[in-house]
This record gives C-alpha cells, sequence and structure tokens, in this order.
C-alpha cells in the first residue's frame, strides 16, 4: 500500500510585504506541521507565478507525529548569497534533488543547548534555485536515529521552491 503525502507551506508573513513562501513539503498524512521556535523573518521576496518567496530570511516549523508522539524540528534559510553548513559530528552524505534540483545532503550530530550538552541529530540539505535566484538551507533537527531523517529524502524530492 503506498502512502499518500499532504502539501505543507512553510511560510511567514513580514508587516509590509505580507505573506512568504520558503518551501512547500508534501510530508506523510500522519505528520503535521506546527510553528516553531525560533521567530520567522523575511528581508527580501521575489514574486514568481502569483506566489510570494521569501528570496531571504528564516522560518522555524515543527513536524510532528502525534500518534507515534515524535517531533522533527525544522529550519528554513534562504539568501541570495551562500549560506554556511553547520558543524557536524560523525557525518555521511551525498546528493538528491529537491524541487528539481541537484541538492547535497549531510546527516550527522550536533550539540545544541546553552552548555551544549543536548545531542540532535541533524539533515543538512542545500541548494540552489535559479528560478527563485536565492539558497535554500534546511535543517532538520531531533534526538532520534539517522534513518528517521534518511527517510525525508524521496519525500524532499517533490518539494516545490518556486
Amino acid at each position: 500500500m503506498k502512502s499518500s503525502t499532504r502539501d505543507h507551506v512553510v511560510a511567514a508573513t513580514h508587516l509590509v510585504l505580507g505573506p512568504s513562501n520558503f518551501i512547500v513539503l508534501p510530508l506523510p498524512d500522519n505528520w503535521d506541521l506546527r510553528l516553531g521556535r525560533a521567530p520567522m523573518d523575511v528581508d527580501y521576496t521575489v514574486y514568481r507565478d502569483g506566489v510570494r518567496w521569501a528570496q531571504a530570511g528564516q522560518a522555524s516549523a515543527l513536524l510532528t507525529d502525534a500518534k507515534a508522539r515524535r517531533a522533527i524540528e525544522l529550519m528554513v534559510r534562504t539568501s541570495r548569497g551562500l549560506i554556511p553548513a553547520p558543524k557536524l559530528s560523525e557525518t555521511h552524505g551525498g546528493t538528491c534533488r529537491i524541487g528539481g534540483h541537484d541538492a547535497s545532503y549531510q546527516i550527522g550530530i550536533a550539540k545544541f543547548g546553552f552548555f551544549r550538552t543536548k545531542l540532535y541529530t541533524v539533515l543538512h540539505a542545500a541548494y540552489r534555485c535559479e528560478e527563485s535566484q536565492r539558497f535554500v538551507d534546511l535543517r532538520f533537527m531531533h534526538k532520534g536515529t539517522a534513518e528517521m531523517l534518511e527517510a525525508l529524502l524521496p519525500p524532499l524530492e517533490k518539494a516545490r521552491c518556486h
């Protein structure tokens, strides 16, 4: 049986510019998208095919699976220039496709928190979208296994960024 997906829009609203999309993620039906902990901000936008896209900014979201009682934190950053990759240890990675673009990804371990005591598994994926003239940086973080994050790679292929 093939699992079905729903589109989830990661977007932010600017006081003057209005709502701007960062990315549209197709996620399995059992996952929901909620507001994240970090503040959202949009500095520049580009208008394409009736939709305003965040050309430079950041958004935070929480992917939740209520039945399985698990969550994945998502940070999306967009910029006109390069975005530095996070410092991860015990990494492995490769290339993939995200929204029709060639992307590189890396899965590894990072420590967060005030005293750097909280250990997270991180999936970092980055690519350039020529249509919207921006770099897109995706960081999925959770306290579980790397396999759970690797399972996000096939749905990311159908994501929309313009």
